[in-house]
């Protein structure tokens, strides 16, 4: 049986890493996106470090001069999914990380796995987005995970001053 490649069609694009994501120890990040035409692409998966992009969102690229992927320079308009990064405690079981999935699928929420420490989840609704905080709060007073937005008002835009 063949399996559905969900990347065909699609483009990586760079976002170089501003802020405090560059203390993940990369200097951009790789995603999936789709050409709009006139340098403009749709982002198709869940960014792990860039702040301030989400999925579905348009962005602008300029060419790398030095041949490789294009460069992200701008949010031309910001997705519809809302993003979160889980970090899990390197002490955390299998089943304890299974658990916070396992509760954020009944939601319907989308995964990007850097890591097993690392995860990105994306929320599709505000209302999504309202309830996690509270829905996670148990598993972090148990020490299980910290997480955070990836909309972040002090962190530099896309395409910002470096």
């Amino acid at each position: 049986m063949d399996r559905i490649n969900p990347n065909e069609g699609l483009v990586k694009v760079r976002v170089r890493l501003l802020g405090s994501a560059l203390q993940s120890g990369y200097e951009s990040e790789t995603l999936w996106a789709e050409f709009l035409g006139t340098n403009r692409y749709r982002i198709w998966n869940l960014p792990v470090f860039v702040y301030n992009l989400n999925m579905r969102a348009i962005v602008e690229c300029e060419p790398d001069p030095a041949g490789g992927l294009p460069i992200v320079t701008r949010v031309i308009e910001q997705g519809d999914c809302f993003t979160i990064r889980l970090y899990f405690g390197p002490a955390t079981s299998d089943e304890q990380i299974q658990s916070v999935i396992d509760l954020l699928s009944q939601r319907r929420a989308l995964f990007e796995k850097n890591s097993r420490e690392l995860w990105a989840v994306g929320l599709r609704t505000p209302e999504d987005y309202e309830w996690v905080g509270m829905a996670l709060e148990p598993f972090v007073q148990d020490g299980i995970l910290t997480f955070e937005s990836s909309l972040q008002r002090e962190e530099p835009a896309v395409g910002g001053a470096a």
